[in-house]
This record gives C-alpha cells, sequence and structure tokens, in this order.
C-alpha cells in the first residue's frame, strides 16, 4: 500500500511499504521488523530480509521515506558539529531541526510507521500488527529497527532515541565528518538502545562506505565492546558472539559491493536462489 493511503497527509516519497505477516508455521516473535531502504531507494528491492523475517515469526515492513539525497552529501563537509544529527532528527521525526531539508511531521518516518501499522490492524484485525501500538503510538520497545545505507544511519539515530529491542546495520552508518576526519558527533551520544542489542553488517571492499570508517563508528556506537570485527565468511552462527560482520563474498552485480549485504538484486545467492546470508541476517536482527 502506499504510504498515502495510510494518511493522506503524507504528500511526498509515496511509493509502496511492504509489509508481511509472520509465517504461521513458527511460533510469533511478538517483534516488529522495521527495514529503512539507502538513498534513492525503495522497499521492493529489499523483499529477501522481510521474508526471513517473517519466516522467524516476526511481522515485517519495509518502510517507504523522503530519501532522495545522500545525508553524507548534506554533511560531509559542513562546518556544523551536529549537521548529521540534525539532518536524520527531522527526516526521523518531522521537527525543524536543519535547514538543510524539509520534512513534515505527517512524511516523518516515526508517522509513516505509526500510519502504516495503524492501517495494517484496521485492515488484517487477525493477524496481530495492533500489539505495537500504544494509545496510536508505537511501542518501540517492540521494534526491531534496521537499514541499508542512509536508511542505517536514521536506524543509528533511532538507537539514541528509542530503547528497543534491536538495531541492525546494512553497510552503514555512513556518518563520517570531513571536516575532522572522525565519525559524526551522534555516534558517540549515549544509547538508548543498548550497545548490546545493536549488530552491524558490511563488506569490506565497499567504495562508498569505507570499512576503515566504519569500524571506527561502530567503535563509536560501542559494538567494539562485544570482540573484534568477523569475517563472516569463514565463521558460522554466532560468528564468535561479535556485533561486527563483514564478507568479501562476490556481489551478483559486478562491483556492487555496498548492496551486497542486503539490497535483493545484489546480494549473493544459493543455487536454490535463497540469500547466502540468510543465517547473517538472522543472527543480527532475527535471534
Amino acid at each position: 500500500m502506499t504510504p498515502s493511503t495510510t494518511d493522506a497527509a503524507i504528500n511526498t516519497a509515496d511509493e509502496p511499504h511492504v509489509a508481511i505477516n509472520p509465517s504461521p508455521s513458527v511460533a510469533a516473535a511478538g517483534r516488529l521488523f522495521v527495514f529503512l531502504p539507502g538513498t534513492g531507494a525503495v522497499p521492493t528491492q529489499y523483499r529477501m530480509i522481510l521474508r526471513v523475517g517473517a519466516a522467524r515469526g516476526y511481522h515485517a515492513i519495509g518502510l517507504n521515506y523522503p530519501n532522495p539525497t545522500a545525508v553524507g552529501v548534506l554533511c560531509a563537509a559542513d562546518t556544523d558539529a551536529e549537521c548529521f544529527w540534525n539532518v536524520r532528527r527531522e527526516v526521523i521525526s518531522g521537527t525543524n531541526t536543519s535547514p538543510l531539508l524539509d520534512v513534515s511531521t505527517a512524511n516523518s518516518i516515526v508517522n509513516r510507521v505509526q500510519k502504516l501499522v495503524a492501517y495494517l490492524d484496521r485492515q488484517f484485525p487477525t493477524e496481530g500488527w495492533g500489539q505495537y501500538l500504544t494509545g496510536g503510538a508505537i511501542d518501540w520497545s517492540k521494534v526491531v529497527i534496521s537499514g541499508h545505507s542512509q536508511g542505517g544511519g536514521h536506524a543509528g539515530v533511532l538507537t539514541k532515541l528509542y530503547a528497543m529491542s534491536r538495531a541492525c546495520f546494512f553497510s552503514s552508518p555512513a556518518d563520517w565528518r570531513q571536516v575532522t576526519n572522525a565519525p559524526a558527533t551522534w555516534t558517540f551520544r549515549a544509547n538508548v538502545t543498548g550497545a548490546s542489542q545493536q549488530f552491524g553488517f558490511t563488506h569490506v571492499q565497499d567504495q562508498l562506505v569505507p570499512y576503515t570508517q566504519l569500524r571506527d563508528i561502530w567503535q563509536a556506537m560501542g559494538l567494539g565492546a562485544f570482540g573484534a570485527p568477523v569475517n563472516a565468511d569463514v565463521r558460522l552462527p554466532p560468528y564468535d558472539n561479535s556485533h561486527q560482520l563483514s564478507t568479501t563474498a562476490t556481489p551478483v552485480i559486478d562491483g556492487s559491493y555496498h548492496g551486497s549485504t542486503v539490497v535483493d538484486a545484489a546480494t549473493p545467492k544459493t543455487a536454490q536462489g535463497a540469500a547466502v546470508f540468510e543465517s547473517v541476517w538472522t543472527y543480527l536482527c532475527f535471534p
């Protein structure tokens, strides 16, 4: 369904959301998996991870939201130390925190999640979507937040704002300040969702988010407290219990390292067509 179907006040980024209810063949997890696409991407490009979540008993949604310009393009060379933080909070909440973009409350991530879940509860009252609403607002304690690239950065900022069940980042967060050659200041902020519940996965040859930078970003966010980075290609779950996983696997699309961690068209497949990284996704997001 399109975002405007769920709320008539939504008037931008109206490509469809994707929603999948849990598989009836497994025990319900009682968790809502919310996936945020990367810059210029839409939820239909990430169906595989949503299906893996649903197969594990999760209610899974791919959320469409305003994402036309990379946050790094807006902020990388900005002298305002809080640029990344302010831009991302405006996309998340619709509050006027940055002059670099204009996202209304109706078009924000938070409103879109709330209105989508409420819509699904009305349309499919027996599927259990209503358990994620309290007084019309999202019960964030039951949310597993995730995202790719720009979406992963928004997921990271959400861990500083809400106490959630879990967070998993794909090829992200990418917020690196060129003026200081260091992670964005928000990455050092205190976690509201504990670092013990945060996990990341990337390709070491990612051209858009250099691995050396991402390791420092994950360290700033607290992921390094749970062990050294692990190459998921040569370790089996639980990957030495690390919260920082990487791969060197060849993408389906030549050179698409940035998308290979989770984008349907780029992620490596088995001979049967399943995602090679299904066990990684399960470890990161669907325990």
